[in-house]
């Protein structure tokens, strides 16, 4: 039985994506009104640089499951893992998957804040994965309605289905070239406009 190909986002990353992306518009629309078309031009830059921060940091980092593995797309790096590398998958600080080469840190799943745990029902610690459980408890990072919690909830059901067969995939980190030089270009603007 295979696993079709599954992204997983961040809710939360999303809704903070989208306040400020409206929140920059807005600025743009009130110095429009307020100083016209040439006042405008100053700050269009910075706005662009603003919502492409946003996007890369909020709304682009995702995790794709699929037959071979887990795939880790954070700001400027791609995780590549599969099902047969993993050790563990832990959700202290935020999702993450241990090899015995490295750690890898999904953005797209951050674990809740302290009170999440407070303020849980007991259904949402209950029929998760086995390797979810740790002395008989969860972790607040590990319940179903976090980020955190639903991305590993799902993974570790893939996972201990596909232990002990061999994958074709390898573990693999890569840099996105293309992110990285809309970021650079962005900040060089921001800067020459700064010294004009």
């Amino acid at each position: 039985m295979g696993v079709k190909m599954e992204r997983i986002s961040s809710r939360t990353g999303r809704v903070l994506a989208l306040v400020t992306g409206l929140l920059v518009a807005l600025g743009l629309i009130n110095t429009l009104i307020s100083g016209g078309a040439q006042a405008i031009q100053g700050s269009l830059a910075f706005s662009l640089l603003l919502i492409y921060l946003s996007w890369l940091l909020f709304w682009q980092p995702h995790l794709k499951v699929s037959d071979g593995g887990v795939i880790i797309v954070n700001l400027l790096r791609t995780h590549q893992i599969p099902w047969d590398q993993i050790l563990r998958i832990d959700t202290r600080w935020a999702l993450q998957i241990v090899t015995e080469k490295a750690k890898y840190t999904a953005w797209s799943a951050p674990a809740p804040g302290r009170h999440t745990g407070l303020l849980a029902s007991k259904d949402q610690g209950q029929h998760l994965p086995s390797s979810s459980y740790i002395a008989g408890t969860v972790r607040p990072g590990d319940l179903v309605n976090t980020d955190s919690g639903a991305a590993a909830a799902h993974i570790r059901r893939v996972w201990e289905g596909k232990r002990g067969q061999s994958q074709s995939l390898e573990e693999l980190t890569t840099w996105s070239k293309a992110k990285l030089s809309v970021l650079l270009v962005l900040i060089f603007a921001n800067a020459v406009l700064i010294l004009i």
